[in-house]
């Protein structure tokens, strides 16, 4: 039986009401027929105290919360929850509430768990039982340190501005107000009339910390991403910004390209003057100046060849930018290292 059944008001009569009547049967045979008959008023003033919640929908909601009650013993900690909220929605109770409670906290949803406890703090307190005020709010403060807060800034604030997390939205009064949340992950969200949406996601990991989200002033439709600017950016702009940098990429790789030719054929030239009798025959410095050399050309080659590939791409782009509609280009320039030297270029045009 759920352990909310002894509540006086908004009971169950298949709990309050069936714990009752089993203790008027064990009394009735010592008291005689009579004294039995005298206690049928009480099951008189249950009837109209749960005159407002159907048999039915209070057996719908015990079997939701013997079910419950099975999946936590089996560690299903999230259909358990899900189940005693149902049940709690059909028949309100001091005792599914507190099941719900610790069937949250188990579930790592701190936050949810610890306002289930208060609240239920707060229903026994409207019905005088102390010690389960006293109960609930142990093991509220039990969750405390655990929790982690997110607090919700606002930069600028705008007609009509909404700001949401996780689609609920967010009381004016709040904003700025550093409350618990469940770890995990949350969506912020801001909209307004005339304005561009803004959305971030973040993950509050970890006990005892607080998070605080700004939402920046929102953009009039039409400007933009950057905020810098209310003029549209023209189109190609874009590209060839990245066919500039590109082409700069590529006269960099020939500079050093160069650079690093120039002092691999010295390398060799030493190598070759003062410490070789022949190409193949050279002292221990000559071998070491020729694998210099060697190592010098190889990356000299590498980057005369990407330095070409890159002046190539950024004359491609510059020539082909788009004069109308939204730039789309993106480049990836990576270097290659290790055997072979050189560059890795991908993207999107």
């Amino acid at each position: 039986m759920r352990p909310h059944a002894n509540k006086t008001t908004m009971q169950s009569p298949f709990g309050f009401a069936r714990g009752r009547f089993a203790h008027c049967f064990v009394f009735g045979r010592a008291l005689g027929l009579s004294a039995l008959m005298s206690l049928g008023g009480l099951f008189g003033d249950i009837a109209t105290a749960n005159a407002d919640v159907p048999s039915d929908v209070a057996a719908q909601a015990e079997a939701l919360f013997q079910e419950a009650r099975t999946l936590m013993a089996n560690g299903q900690y999230a259909e358990a929850c899900q189940k005693l909220r149902a049940s709690q929605d059909l028949d309100p109770g001091y005792g599914t509430l507190f099941n719900l409670a610790e069937c949250l906290s188990k579930e790592g949803k701190t936050a949810s768990a610890w306002a289930a406890f208060h609240e239920a703090a707060g229903m026994a307190e409207k019905s005088d039982q102390q010690d389960r005020v006293e109960k609930a709010n142990r093991y509220a403060a039990e969750l405390e340190p655990q929790l982690f807060r997110m607090n919700i800034t606002v930069t600028t604030e705008v007609p009509g501005l909404v700001v949401t997390r996780d689609g609920v939205p967010v009381a004016r009064a709040i904003w700025g107000a550093a409350l618990p949340v469940d770890p995990g992950k949350h969506k912020v969200e801001a909209t307004a009339p005339g304005k561009m949406p803004w959305k971030a996601e973040v993950e509050t990991v970890g006990a005892g910390g607080t998070l605080t989200v700004a939402v920046p002033m929102l953009l009039d439709v039409g400007t933009r991403d950057s905020g810098v600017s209310s003029k549209q950016e023209p189109a190609g702009s874009g590209r060839r910004t990245i066919a500039i940098v590109t082409g700069g990429l590529g006269v960099a790789s020939f500079a050093t390209g160069s650079l690093l030719f120039g002092l691999a054929s010295s390398k060799w030239s030493n190598a070759q003057e003062n410490h070789c009798r022949t190409p193949t025959l050279c002292d221990a410095e000559g071998v070491a100046l020729a694998g210099d050399a060697k190592t010098f050309a190889d990356a000299a080659t590498g980057l005369l060849v990407g330095g070409a590939v890159l002046a190539g791409v950024g004359v491609v782009l510059f020539a082909t930018a788009p004069r109308g509609g939204k730039p789309q280009s993106t480049l990836l320039v990576r270097p290659l290292m290790g055997q072979t030297n050189g560059f890795v270029l991908a993207g999107h045009f």
